[in-house]
Order: C-alpha cells, then structure tokens, then sequence
C-alpha cells in the first residue's frame, strides 16, 4: 500500500518476447526497422527509434528530435536547453526532471502526429520502439487505442522526486492490459544492429 496515496502498489511486469516464441522473427524484424529508424535522431540524451505496425504494413515511423525546422538537438545546434544542460552539467540531477520545458518530440509522438498529418488511422495498430514509452507517450498510445506496444530497452523516472511516476505508470499499464493491449519487452538473441542511412529531415 502507497502511504501517501493509500491505494494498493501495482507490480509492473512485461510479457517478454523471447528467440523460442514463434512469434519473436516478427517482431524482431520490425524492431530491427525501429533500429535503422533510430539513426536519425540527434538527440543529446537517449535516441529512440519507433515504428508503427497494422496487418504488416508499416503505417508510420519517427525518432525522437526537436520539431520540423527548429534547431537540432545537437553539440552544434543546442536546439534544446533541457538536453544541453543535462550534457554540460550532469552533476545537477536534471535526468527525468523537466519535461515540460524539452522541446524534442518523442519518437512515439512522431509516428502518432505524423500519421494524423497524413491521415492514417492508428487504432489497433502494433507500436515498437527501441525504448519503452515514457509516462506521456504511454497515456497517448492508450488514447490511440493501439493494440500492442513492443519495446527494447527498458524506461525509468530516474529522479528520486520523480519515483511516484513509476506507480502511476503501473497503473496505466494495468489498465492497459485490463482493455486487451499487448505490452511486450523484447528479448533479443543478439544485439539489434542499426545500420547508418542517411535521412533528409526530422520525421515529424
């Protein structure tokens, strides 16, 4: 039981995809295209790669960066101070502190916003991503109606003020998994290989 909150702690576990289910070619296959997807990103903190998936069809793909035409998140641009600070000064605790004020765009995020530009429907599609959905991303999946989340590297509210968001995001999950959506942690036989392509502009 929470203290504060007074309600029951949920356990957070993912069904793992492991190279003996007969469903891991799949969905390692298109994980490996979230790899390749993730090579674009310049982000300064972590790159994250994502693709969304319907009847195997690619729908959408993005990476995470600053918006289309803004400057780039990178030593060069510093196009977001949040990510600067955090490189220049990583002593001062900033990981999974102010969200609010990043102006990169998640990679699901821009497969989501993306696909609405286009006018592609989204719901029970497959979403994988390199990196398990954050706190927000999680909440708009869910509101997409996706119907099964693949990820590869597990996600943490690293800071210690932040770890009440690890309960909320159980509860997220569970409801998730109370609606019929698959959330999945790949188990990857060898480390997924992301082959360099050369990609014009920000996905997004």
């Amino acid at each position: 039981m929470d203290v504060e909150t007074g309600r029951e702690a949920l356990p957070l576990s993912f069904e793992a995809v492991t190279p003996d289910d007969r469903s891991w070619k799949k969905h390692d296959f298109y994980m490996r295209l979230a790899g390749v997807v993730e090579t674009g990103a310049k982000c300064l903190g972590s790159r994250v790669g994502a693709v969304a998936v319907r009847d195997d069809r690619v729908l959408g793909m993005g990476y995470n960066g600053t918006p289309s035409g803004y400057p780039n998140c990178t030593e060069e641009e510093r196009g977001c101070l949040r990510c600067a600070l955090r490189r220049d000064r990583p002593a001062a605790g900033l990981a999974g502190q102010l969200y609010d004020i990043c102006v990169c765009v998640h990679a699901e995020q821009n497969v989501t916003v993306t696909a609405s530009r286009f006018g592609v429907a989204l719901a029970d599609a497959w979403v994988y991503t390199t990196l398990q959905p954050c706190f927000g991303c999680l909440k708009e999946l869910m509101q997409l109606r996706i119907q099964g989340i693949v990820f590869l590297r597990p996600w943490t509210a690293y800071h210690p003020e932040y770890a009440w968001v690890e309960e909320e995001y159980r509860r997220l999950a569970a409801h998730y998994g109370s609606r019929g959506g698959r959330f999945l942690r790949l188990e990857t036989g060898a480390p997924v290989v992301a082959v360099a392509a050369s990609v014009g502009g920000p996905v997004g």
